[in-house]
């Protein structure tokens, strides 16, 4: 099976120690087992496609240099709006607007399918965009994913998607939030962002 991991970092913001730690367990695995290694910048998120669009192509081109700075082999380069076409496209190929049913303006899907039961609730938004995220991750082969452990509540609507498209699942791994002496998560962990450390001698050589 050839290995292929993607990194998926939200382009409403700088990247921060967590985003580090993602980043280098996806790259360092997909490459230390021959695979392909995939940076897909998700500039559509809620808050992301509030800004401008100025705003987030400055942020997708700063996160790419940060990303370059840390000396990261990226196989493949993704803008999510730029395949989103082609992502609805093959989602009406597969039947996505068949297969949901609707009340009062939710979509009904199955809740913690793998994890805590099979009960069912209403869902405003999210199917669309984890049914998205399912086709993009197909689209490219993925075969592993290593993603923050916040991501666990919605991997059973993920599986469902796969099932539902006869997608094959890919292996998810968890990962543990960082934290410092105070147990401070890793986003605001010592309130580093990459660039900032990119400003440090910290990480320099002399």
């Amino acid at each position: 099976m050839d290995i292929v991991t993607r990194w998926n970092p939200t382009t409403n913001g700088n990247l921060h120690l967590g985003h580090i730690y993602s980043l280098l367990v996806n790259e360092y695995f997909a490459h230390d087992n021959g695979g392909k290694f995939i940076v897909r910048f998700d500039d559509e998120s809620p808050v992301a496609s509030m800004l401008p669009d100025d705003r987030r192509e400055r942020l997708i081109d700063h996160q790419r240099s940060d990303i370059l700075w840390l000396e990261v082999e990226v196989d493949e380069w993704q803008i999510q709006s730029e395949i989103h076409h082609q992502v609805l496209a093959n989602l009406e190929l597969v039947g996505y607007e068949t297969m949901i049913d609707t009340a009062e303006g939710c979509h009904i899907l199955p809740n913690n399918v793998r994890m805590f039961g099979t009960g069912w609730l209403p869902y405003p938004y999210v199917p669309q965009q984890t049914a998205e995220r399912v086709m993009m991750d197909h689209m490219i082969g993925a075969t592993h994913l290593f993603v923050g452990e916040e991501f666990f509540g919605e991997f059973s609507l993920y599986s469902y998607f796969c099932e539902k498209f006869n997608f094959k699942i890919p292996e998810f791994i968890f990962l543990p939030r960082l934290t410092s002496k105070n147990g401070d998560i890793s986003k605001t962990c010592g309130g580093y962002t990459i660039s900032e450390f990119r400003g440090m001698d910290i990480l320099q050589e002399k």
